[in-house]
C-alpha cells in the first residue's frame, strides 16, 4: 500500500460560477463535454483508492461540490474508511439544512473564495450578479453550523490592491484562517493571462496588507499557491506561511478527475492513467507519480531553491508556453517575448470587466 498524504477529487465538472481565474481545463463550454462519473462509477473509484492507498485526508472540490447531489453518498465512503475530509466550495449553493447535515460528517474545513470587499468586484471576478452575497450567506450557514471556515484570496492583477480590505470583511464574519492563493494561470485562466497575471509589485502589496492584517486580526495566513523565493524574501512576510509545488514528494495531493482519471494536480491537464483501466498493482505504480521533480527550467538551474521550488507552478507553465518551463509569474519580467505578449494586450484593452472575458 503506497503512502500519500492526501487527494484531491474533483466530484463534478459543473459548476454555479464562471470565474475567469478557473484552472479548469474544461470550463469553455461550462464542463457539458467532461461531464463526471455516476454515483456508482465515483464511489467505485474511490473505494479503489482508499483500499490501496494510505491517505491522510480526502479534498472535495470540482466545479462546485454542492452540485453534485449524492455529495453525502461520497461522505459515507470516507467515513467508512475512517478517512477525514475537507472541501473547497464557493458556499453559493450551501443553506442551513445542508451545512446541519455536512457537520454531522465533521469535516476538516470548508474552503470558501471571498476575493473582494464588495459585491461590484467580487461578482464581476465570479462572473455574474449575486455570488457574494449568496458567498456570503453560505459561509454564515456553515459557521452556524460549527463548521470550520477556511476563507481564500485568489489574488489577481484586478483585486490586488484590496486584499487588506478583503481580509477584514472575512475577519469580521469570524473566518481567521485564510488561504493566500496567488494567481496562477491554468486551464480556462490561460485565457486571462493578460488580464489577470498580478506583477512582482502587485503580490509585495497584496501580502504587506496581509501581513498587516495578520498581526491586527490574528489571522493563520498560508500561501497555498507557490511564490518562488527569487520573488521576495520570506522573511519579510513572518505571519505567513509559505508552501511550494509538492508534486512527486511524500506530500502530493494526487487529484481524481470528473471522467475517474488520475493527475499530478488540480491545474495539471495531462492524464497520467485511468483508475478503471488498471489493476491494483498498477494502481499502486500509477499513484506514484515518479520523475516530475527531476525536470526544472534552464533559467532555475544556479538557484540555491531549485530542489524546493523547481521554477514555480509547473502547470502554469505548460499551459502558457506547453512546455515545463518558468513559472510565468516569474517569467513575466525575464522573459522578453512573454513580457512583449503581456504589454501588447494590456496596451490594446486596458483592464477590461471581467463580464467582458472569454465565458459560456
Amino acid at each position: 500500500m503506497s503512502a500519500r498524504r492526501s487527494l484531491a477529487v474533483e466530484l463534478t465538472s459543473a459548476c454555479n460560477q464562471t470565474c475567469g481565474h478557473c484552472y479548469n481545463a474544461w470550463r469553455e463550454d461550462g464542463g457539458r463535454e467532461i461531464g463526471a462519473l455516476s454515483t456508482e462509477g465515483l464511489v467505485a473509484a474511490l473505494e479503489r483508492i482508499l483500499a490501496n492507498v494510505e491517505l491522510d485526508h480526502v479534498t472535495f472540490t470540482g466545479g462546485e461540490p454542492f452540485s453534485r447531489r449524492d455529495l453525502f453518498e461520497l461522505l459515507e465512503v470516507c467515513r467508512a474508511h475512517g478517512v477525514r475530509f475537507q472541501m473547497i466550495s464557493n458556499a453559493g449553493l450551501i443553506t442551513d439544512e445542508l451545512a446541519s447535515r455536512l457537520a454531522g460528517y465533521e469535516p476538516i474545513s470548508i474552503q470558501v473564495a471571498v476575493n473582494a470587499p464588495d459585491a461590484a468586484l467580487h461578482d464581476d471576478l465570479a462572473g455574474g450578479a449575486g455570488h457574494f452575497e449568496r458567498t456570503l450567506r453560505g459561509l454564515e450557514a456553515l459557521r452556524r453550523a460549527g463548521v470550520r471556515v477556511v476563507g481564500c484570496v485568489v489574488v489577481t492583477r484586478k483585486n490586488a490592491q484590496c486584499v487588506g480590505e478583503t481580509l477584514d470583511l472575512l475577519a469580521s464574519r469570524g473566518v481567521r484562517e485564510i488561504s493566500f492563493s496567488r494567481f496562477s494561470p491554468a486551464g480556462f485562466a490561460t485565457r486571462q493571462l493578460a488580464e489577470l497575471l498580478p506583477s512582482r509589485s502587485e503580490i509585495v502589496g497584496a501580502l504587506e496588507a496581509a501581513e498587516g492584517r495578520a498581526i491586527r486580526h490574528g489571522l493563520t495566513l498560508r500561501s497555498t499557491m507557490p511564490i518562488p523565493p527569487c520573488v521576495i524574501d520570506y522573511d519579510d512576510y513572518p505571519h505567513v506561511s509559505f508552501g511550494q509545488c509538492a508534486i512527486g514528494s511524500e506530500v502530493q495531493e494526487l487529484v481524481l478527475g470528473p471522467r475517474g482519471e488520475i493527475r499530478h494536480c488540480t491545474l495539471h491537464a495531462s492524464t497520467l492513467g485511468e483508475v478503471a483501466a488498471v489493476d491494483d498493482h498498477a494502481l499502486d505504480a500509477l499513484l506514484r507519480s515518479p520523475g516530475y521533480r527531476d525536470v526544472t527550467p534552464e533559467f532555475c538551474t544556479p538557484c540555491p531553491h531549485v530542489a524546493v521550488c523547481l521554477g514555480g507552478c509547473g502547470a502554469a507553465a505548460i499551459a502558457v508556453s506547453g512546455a515545463r518551463g518558468l513559472d510565468p509569474f516569474v517569467a513575466q519580467h525575464v522573459d522578453p517575448e512573454l513580457s512583449t505578449r503581456l504589454a501588447r494586450e494590456r496596451a490594446s484593452r486596458g483592464l477590461v470587466p471581467s463580464s467582458a472575458l472569454i465565458r459560456r
